[in-house]
C-alpha cells in the first residue's frame, strides 16, 4: 500500500505552531504512518477502523481518518500537552 498524508495549509499552519519538539515528533509519526497506519495506531471511540488515534513524542495526540480504500489519512486534530 501506498498510504499519505493530507497535508492542507491549515494542518501545516498548526504543526508549525507547535513547539519544535512536538513537530519532530509529529513528523516522525507522519513518516511511520504512510508505512502502515493501523500498527502504530489504535482505534478513537468504536472500533470502525477509520476513525484512529496515535501518540506522538512524549505529550502528543493525533486524531485522524485512515481511508483504506484511497489510503489517504486526514488528520483532525493532534494536541500537545508538554
Amino acid at each position: 500500500m501506498s498510504w499519505h498524508i493530507s497535508r492542507t495549509s491549515h494542518t501545516i499552519d498548526a504543526i508549525v505552531g507547535l513547539p519544535a519538539e512536538a513537530q519532530v515528533a509529529l513528523l516522525d509519526l507522519f513518516e511511520t504512518l504512510e508505512v502502515d497506519p493501523y500498527a502504530v495506531s489504535e482505534s478513537y471511540g468504536i472500533d470502525d477502523k477509520v476513525t484512529r488515534e496515535a501518540p506522538f513524542g512524549d505529550y502528543g495526540l493525533l486524531v485522524m481518518l485512515v481511508n483504506p480504500l484511497t489510503e489517504r489519512i486526514t488528520p483532525l486534530s493532534f494536541t500537545w500537552t508538554g
